[in-house]
């Protein structure tokens, strides 16, 4: 009886001893899953406050904005106010140009004319003593008409840099500006309403088209009267070929090809053209 008594002692002592031991293992596992869940949380929490001070500092940043966007609204309108200026200034420039160009055309055409009427002056006035008289009028008439071609050409060429000066300023506005909204369109939290681009300028819009006739060089501007009686000079016109011009001048396409030292048919608009002569000029005097 003393043995199953004591039999009976070591096996409870030995079952207490392995639910003592599995409880010490199952608390050791809890504890380190707490410490694990405690630096969790303050992990979470560091972030959570990192999180916070991030948006803060967003907030700042789109109330910041929020406050700029007024201020750059009026620049953009002032900026676009400005060029409509511009504008407007080079337009007025333009034409004012286009009518200096008229006049040096003009005159360059009465220059020719005059020059014409010399040579026809000089080779009467061997034979009619009286013409040297009106030769020189005609030589003073053409001086004060150079002095006046003069003073128009110097004129053109001011408008013109003026134009340009006035062309390159338009343009580095519009630089400026884009530039403004490239750098508020960087910042985040802008709106869409400030992103809108700015519209081309018309001087750029129309980069690739034909250059004006009125900024052609003055040499392509002048032209005297040619007809069958006094062949002279033509400045080729849109619609314009050897063909006709032979036709219209009475000569051959050959002629106008030799005279003008052409090697091919292909001509161009503004191209000044010599007529050949088909018999000595005269001059026509009134009674």
């Amino acid at each position: 009886m003393v043995v199953l008594a004591l039999l009976s002692a070591g096996c409870a002592g030995d079952g207490a001893t392995e639910q003592h031991a599995g409880l010490v293992e199952v608390r050791a596992r809890a504890d380190a899953v707490i410490r694990d869940t405690r630096a969790e949380m303050a992990a979470l929490r560091a972030k959570m406050a990192a999180t916070r001070i991030a948006t803060a500092k967003k907030e700042a940043e789109f109330q910041e904005l929020k406050r700029q966007i007024p201020q750059l609204l009026q620049e953009n309108a002032e900026a676009r106010k400005a060029e409509a200026q511009l504008r407007q200034t080079k337009v007025e420039q333009q034409q004012a140009l286009d009518a200096k160009e008229a006049d040096l055309t003009t005159l360059r055409r009465e220059r020719d004319q005059l020059q014409q009427a010399k040579l026809e002056l000089q080779t009467q006035a061997v034979q009619l003593p009286p013409l040297q008289q009106a030769l020189a009028d005609a030589k003073a008439t053409e001086a004060a008409v150079q002095g006046r071609v003069k003073e128009l050409e110097s004129s053109v060429a001011s408008l013109t840099g003026e134009l340009r000066k006035m062309t390159v300023e338009l343009e580095q506005m519009r630089q400026g500006v884009a530039a403004s909204q490239r750098k508020a369109a960087a910042k985040p939290g802008k709106p869409a309403a400030a992103k809108r681009p700015l519209p081309p300028a018309k001087g750029e819009a129309a980069s690739d088209r034909a250059p004006s006739p009125a900024l052609k060089p003055p040499s392509r501007l002048i032209s005297a009267p040619a007809n069958q009686d006094h062949p002279g000079h033509h400045i080729v016109e849109p619609g314009d070929t050897l063909g006709a011009l032979a036709h219209q001048y009475g000569v051959t396409v050959e002629e106008l090809k030799t005279e003008n030292k052409l090697q091919s048919d292909v001509i161009r608009v503004g191209q000044l053209l010599l007529i050949p002569a088909d018999e000595s000029p005269t001059l026509q005097l009134s009674p």
